[in-house]
């Protein structure tokens, strides 16, 4: 009865300029909780912690927080 047409697929250029765009947010995401996980390992060797257990420490948190992106901040 209210037959639309199916809307036509992204050409190549479309799809390259949607998935550069979207690498661009994610970048704008992830660069401060890679750094962050970065100055918490330096905080935590500056405090006397080896460097193993302050890199232990430190990807810990940063697969935690990539969980909870991943999740949409759930």
């Amino acid at each position: 009865m209210f037959n639309k047409p199916e809307p036509e697929p992204p050409t190549p250029e479309e799809m390259k300029a949607q998935i550069t765009l979207g690498m661009l947010t994610m970048v704008g995401v992830l660069e401060p909780i890679y750094d962050t996980a970065d100055g918490m390992r330096r905080d935590l060797e500056a405090r006397g912690w080896s460097p193993t257990m302050a890199e232990q420490a430190a990807g810990n948190w940063l697969c935690a927080m990539l969980t909870t992106v991943g999740r949409g901040g759930q």
